[in-house]
């Protein structure tokens, strides 16, 4: 059960920012150090100086004050505004992906934290630390603002016909294009109405975390420390509630792209006698070329399983496909038949684990791999010397996210790269929270 509503959001008063690309940001684990300088640089008024605060960057473990200080002094300012009534959010995303355009279509919205259920499903595990830096920025600024990109199912379309109609002739909210070329247009759907429509339509459905599993995890890890400090939700929009976007993946305009794999810090890392031992699981065909590789890669495609694999000497590549037997090995029977058939499980399971005895609990400390979407960008980061391997892989596709969701499983992490991403500071959810304890100040969080 998905329980939905509208809300009271904070958008940027255009008035003061200019324009609002130069404010607007990809989500903050995909941002890197010299991103985030770009970012400060274009605008005094770039949410990145609240989702990812150069705080960090001299305090792992800040506290995020000064993040907290910033957001607190642009709502009393007047450079965020809240909406003046309640609104479900239509957001439009138009982009283009290997030469064709498409459309992803959906909607933003709180969701209920109190009554999820077992409505809400992950697909992919999540690492402690990640989850404790959200933690304390969600204590620091008592908001939401990055978005948790959710999927759900239905073919017959209910939301987007209701959203379709109410936004069709009406100029967005926003409208601004990001540094990839995707157009992400906004508009705030006020009508109580229309908004009940979606509220009801969304009750029977599973939502399923397609991206920000960290972030989800968080807002819930919250709530339950608001309600052991016993503070109260003092209006709609608060501790209890988690801005989501939601898109349907009947609408095809879904796209999530493979997360490849680079390898650091191995003792020793010798081609041929992994080679050798990887024979035992997989066949291997040698290819003279990227080009080769990637086409090979595309015609093993949800036939076989199938990856590449690069370590730069040789300046040889090769294709690594699972043999019928390899199926049974004790490793992959540990697991669901439905994540056993995932490309990327069966590398972490068979390689990194049983060859390169990076196991579950160096992946859980971040030892050893180290995570890419650019193949061309991977192979020259290995010539550089600066990884020993790169392993590259084809793209999960929704419905295998959505299988070993339904079956409790949970992908290896970055299995899956959801493209576009969703911007940061497109919306804010500021938090009403009523706090017995007078002594509680805003911002300290518990």
């Amino acid at each position: 059960m998905a329980l939905i509503s509208p809300f009271r959001g904070y958008r940027y008063n255009q008035e003061i920012v200019g324009d609002l690309s130069l404010v607007m940001t990809q989500p903050y684990d995909k941002i890197s150090e010299e991103l985030q300088q770009e970012y400060y640089r274009r605008s005094p008024y770039s949410v990145v100086r609240v989702t990812r605060s150069e705080e960090k960057n001299a305090n792992p473990e800040t506290d995020y004050a000064g993040a907290g200080g910033i957001f607190r002094g642009w709502v009393a300012q007047g450079i965020l505004r809240q909406e003046a009534a309640p609104a479900i959010y239509a957001y439009w995303q138009d982009y283009e992906i290997e030469g064709e355009r498409k459309r992803q279509r959906g909607f933003v919205a709180l969701l209920d934290l109190k009554h999820v259920a077992g409505g809400i499903l992950a697909h992919e595990r999540t690492l402690d630390e990640p989850k404790m830096d959200r933690l304390r920025l969600m204590r620091a600024t008592e908001c939401n603002e990055d978005m948790v990109f959710m999927l759900y199912t239905d073919d017959r379309l209910v939301v987007n016909r209701i959203l379709q109609e109410r936004i069709s002739g009406h100029a967005p909210d926003v409208e601004v294009k990001d540094d990839f070329g995707t157009r992400h247009r906004l508009w705030a759907v006020t009508d109580a109405r229309a908004a009940k429509k979606i509220r009801d339509a969304m009750v029977p459905e599973e939502l399923f975390i397609a991206d920000g599993h960290h972030r989800f995890e968080t807002s819930i890890n919250y709530l339950k420390e608001c309600e052991a400090r016993a503070w109260k939700p003092a209006a709609p929009e608060s501790f209890d509630s988690r801005m989501v976007t939601c898109f349907n993946s009947a609408d095809q305009g879904i796209t999530i792209l493979p997360t490849h794999r680079l390898i650091r810090g191995l003792a020793r890392l010798d081609v041929r006698a992994f080679l050798r031992a990887s024979g035992q699981y997989f066949d291997i065909e040698r290819l003279d070329s990227a080009a080769q590789l990637w086409e090979s890669m595309k015609q093993v495609r949800g036939v076989d399983h199938g990856f590449g694999f690069y370590a730069g000497g040789g300046r040889r590549f090769y294709l690594l496909c699972l043999k019928e037997e390899a199926k049974v090995d004790p490793l992959m029977l540990a697991h669901a038949e439905v994540y056993r058939h995932l490309d990327v499980s069966i590398l972490h399971t068979l390689v990194l684990d049983r060859l390169l005895g990076i196991d579950e609990a160096k992946l859980v400390a971040q030892a050893h791999v180290d995570y890419a979407r650019d193949r061309e960008a991977s192979i020259q980061t290995v010539n550089q010397g600066k990884y020993q391997a790169a392993f590259f892989l084809n793209p999960t596709t929704v419905e295998q996210v959505q299988r070993v969701a339904l079956l409790g499983e949970r992908m290896p992490q970055k299995s899956t790269d959801f493209y576009p991403k969703l911007l940061t500071g497109l919306v804010f959810m500021k938090m009403e929270i009523f706090k017995p304890d007078a002594l509680d100040t805003p911002g300290t969080g518990p």
